[in-house]
C-alpha cells in the first residue's frame, strides 16, 4: 500500500493541516453547544491520533449524534466494531441504544474534535481523501484492509 502524505492533497493541504493539527475541543455536550447549522469537515482525535474524518452538512447535528447516539451514526458504529468487538451485522442498531450504546458514549467522552469549513460541493470527496492521507483508525486504508481481512470466511 503506498504511503500518502499531505503533499498529495495539493491545494487542499493547508485545510488538511488545519483540521488534523489544530487545537481540538472536548467531544461532550458542553464542548459542542456553540456550534451551529454549518457545513464542514469534522475530525475526531484520541490524544494526537486522528480517528475519523467526516463530511457534515450540519456540524452541530453530527457532533450531537456522536455524543448521544439515538440515530444511526457511522462513527458510533465504527467505535462499537473496532473498539468493542461488535459484529458488523448488528453494530449499527446496537450502537443506537442499549448497553453497547452506553459503553460507546463513555468511550466517546474521552475523544476530542476539530472542525473546519469546506466547500459544500466537495465535502465528501475531501473527507475521503483526508481519511486516506491521515490513515485514520476507523476509516483509513489500513482500517478498511483489516476489516476486509477479518470478514473473510473461515
Amino acid at each position: 500500500m503506498p504511503n500518502f502524505t499531505p503533499v498529495h492533497l495539493g491545494k487542499w493541504e493547508p485545510l488538511f493541516t488545519d483540521l488534523v493539527n489544530g487545537e481540538g475541543s472536548e467531544l461532550t455536550e458542553e464542548g459542542t453547544w456553540m456550534l451551529g447549522d454549518k457545513p464542514g469537515l469534522v475530525c475526531v482525535f484520541e490524544d494526537s491520533e486522528a480517528l475519523y474524518v467526516e463530511a457534515s452538512t450540519n456540524i452541530a447535528k453530527t457532533l450531537q449524534c456522536y455524543i448521544k447516539g439515538g440515530a444511526e451514526c457511522d462513527f458510533r458504529t465504527l467505535v462499537g466494531v473496532i473498539e468493542m468487538g461488535a459484529s458488523l451485522k448488528n453494530a449499527a442498531s446496537r450502537a443506537k441504544s442499549g448497553p453497547l450504546a452506553q459503553r460507546i458514549s463513555r468511550r466517546v467522552e474521552k475523544f476530542r474534535y476539530r472542525v473546519v469549513p469546506a466547500p459544500a460541493k466537495s465535502l465528501s470527496q475531501l473527507a475521503d481523501a483526508f481519511n486516506v492521507v491521515a490513515d485514520t483508525r476507523y476509516a483509513g486504508p489500513s482500517a478498511m484492509a483489516n476489516r476486509a481481512l477479518d470478514a473473510l470466511p473461515q
